[in-house]
């Protein structure tokens, strides 16, 4: 076994600590190699990592196997070509809506932050993660799916997450443990999904229930698997983008003035924190024919598992890769939540993250709130360390909010 699939193994455990080095090391001896402990194909560089995402002809999604999604059952992160195009359309509708994002949902969005900044007490100890990234994105996509009931369920969307993508060691206790939690998502979302067949409103699951591919309606299994990974994604992606952010900001309170000072940076500001502590790590795939990465040769059928976060601190591209920088993306923050964003965090070309533009918002809205509102922010404790793979995150912000 190789110094580099060793060093993976140990990344897999999800330990705490700085990747950087690891991916630095990956990108320059192995920018390719197998891991046993993965079961696929590891790939590292920036121009390896674009190239794989946008090759709809040699790859496709990982359908089975360690880290597969498909627990969740068929949905959009399944399809490819016309299918995947018009059934995304409908999940569109709802978070990638320009008109609802300028207007009901960031109206929705800055209400909800102010309430639960106003829950938050200054000077004692707290978590801001409990207290606000977690909950923020949580409410709101409860509110998109017009399902107020799915905001109690936060650890059984854990759990499921934790099976699927996050996986990539195939431990069979964590896999039934998701697979348990799937069942319960199920028992919340079906009753509001027969509900929804017999009388759709405008929210969500009647979008999907009015929907139609090739003359036939969304079947209800399908129906459930999008609304699943809704949940998990909706959550996953805010929260911990803007928890691994704030550790930042927290850790070098110069940058929390410079922020508060000129809030043309926060926008850049949000951009880098998704290049240099993203909330996904890596991403699957699958060679549907004999393939090539760089010199490796690929067999049809192999699992890629592609690090966004080492290609986001690829030399080749960014400058200083392991320095953050507020201004990095002065002149294109804007192009960084769009399908033409050098970031690859929210992946790239066909599946290129839907909820992009709802994220975004959640992060300004949240981010904007903070800085109006405490002068600094403390930690009570020791800074926490990113932690988790293929997710990876802080597990709190133990802090203390000051207003002078």
């Amino acid at each position: 076994m190789s110094s580099i699939e060793t060093q993976f193994n140990d990344v897999l455990t999800g330990s705490p600590g700085d990747l950087g080095p690891f991916y630095r090391q990956a990108r320059e001896e192995s920018p390719v190699f197998w891991s046993e402990a993965a079961e696929g194909w590891i790939v590292s560089r920036y121009s390896d990592v674009r190239t794989v995402l946008a090759d709809r002809e040699s790859f496709g999604p990982l359908l089975e196997g360690k880290g597969t999604t498909a627990i969740y059952g068929r949905n959009v992160l399944h399809m490819d070509g016309i299918e995947h195009r018009r059934k995304e359309a409908f999940i569109a509708k709802h978070i990638r809506n320009r008109k609802l994002l300028s207007a009901s949902q960031e109206h929705y969005i800055r209400t909800l932050c102010k309430e639960l900044v106003d829950e938050l007490p200054l000077g004692d100890p707290i978590d801001l993660k409990s207290g606000f990234t977690t909950p923020m994105p949580l409410i709101v996509t409860a509110w998109i799916m017009d399902m107020e009931e799915a905001t109690g369920f936060r650890t059984t969307y854990d759990r499921m997450v934790a099976a699927s993508s996050s996986n990539q060691s195939g431990d069979p206790e964590v896999l039934r443990d998701g697979l348990k939690a799937i069942e319960e998502i199920h028992e919340l979302i079906t009753p509001r999904l027969t509900e929804r067949r017999s009388e759709p409103g405008e929210d969500y699951i009647s979008t999907l229930c009015k929907g139609e591919y090739e003359g036939a309606p969304i079947s209800d299994a399908e129906i459930l698997s999008s609304s699943m990974f809704l949940l998990a994604a909706g959550v996953e992606t805010t929260d911990r983008a803007l928890a691994n952010l704030l550790r930042i900001l927290i850790s070098e309170p110069e940058l929390w003035r410079q922020l508060q000072t000129n809030r043309e940076l926060l926008l850049p500001a949000l951009a880098e924190g998704l290049r240099f502590c993203p909330p996904v790590h890596a991403i699957n795939r699958a060679t549907t024919k004999d393939a090539s990465i760089g010199t490796q040769e690929i067999p049809a059928g192999s699992k890629v598992l592609l690090l966004l976060a080492a290609a986001n601190r690829d030399p080749e591209l960014f400058d200083e890769p392991d320095r953050f920088s507020l201004d990095r993306f002065s002149g294109n923050a804007e192009a960084q939540f769009s399908a033409n964003a050098t970031v690859l965090s929210f992946s790239h070309d066909t599946h290129f993250c839907t909820g992009s533009l709802l994220a975004k918002l959640e992060m300004t809205e949240g981010m904007n709130l903070l800085l109006d509102t405490y002068s600094r922010i403390e930690w009570t404790g020791e800074p926490p360390e990113e932690e988790g793979y293929i997710l990876r995150g802080v597990r709190s912000l133990p802090v203390s909010l000051q207003t002078n």
